[in-house]
């Protein structure tokens, strides 16, 4: 009688044991994910968020972007063609497509050069209908402290298709699903 008292009293603190471990376990991940950074909150929602598509009414163009990214009303913009899609209050992201019409007739390479030195990109590469440029990201050209912006610009006749991201430097690895879709964008899928 002795031998089984011990064994149920045995299990009893095996089980009660493993309780107690179980719930301490759940606090300690439960606290790590509550610490970790506003960028890696962010990537991980990036990496696990379905994407939207956007089709312009008037041009056509489609653009992918985040469920949880917000749209800016059209009644706010005032340029045909345009469009936005923002997410955040502390960590401000914004991913805009826009037309730029092509007057000068500038050819690809032209056009790269043109504009990187408008925006003041670092970082350029070209195709053969397109260019990419990035950098620290400047406003009224003045420059936005810890900010970036990543930008294609793909040429159709007298037009620039644009599409571009502005994010927070903390956050590059956060966003980087957003410039792979920005790399791979074809304008007309």
């Amino acid at each position: 009688m002795e031998k089984k008292r011990h064994y149920v009293v045995m299990r009893r603190f095996i089980i009660l044991f493993s309780f107690i471990v179980g719930i301490a376990s759940f606090f300690i991940s439960y606290n790590k994910k509550k610490d970790s950074s506003l960028p890696d909150k962010l990537e991980q929602m990036m990496c696990r968020t379905k994407m939207n598509v956007h089709c312009d009414p008037f041009y056509g163009y489609q653009v992918h972007y985040p469920a949880f990214f917000e749209q800016v009303p059209d009644s706010l913009i005032h340029e045909t063609g345009c469009c936005q899609f923002h997410f955040g209050n502390m960590l401000k992201i914004a991913q805009t497509a826009f037309i730029v019409t092509n007057l000068e007739g500038f050819t690809v390479r032209q056009g790269m050069e043109y504009f990187a030195i408008e925006q003041h990109a670092t970082e350029r590469r070209c195709g053969n209908d397109y260019f990419i440029l990035s950098g620290p990201l400047y406003i009224n050209y003045r420059p936005v402290e810890g900010y970036r912006f990543y930008a294609k610009y793909v040429q159709r006749q007298k037009l620039w298709f644009v599409q571009s991201l502005s994010y927070p430097a903390s956050c590059t690895r956060a966003v980087s699903r957003l410039i792979e879709l920005i790399d791979n964008w074809q304008v007309w899928e």
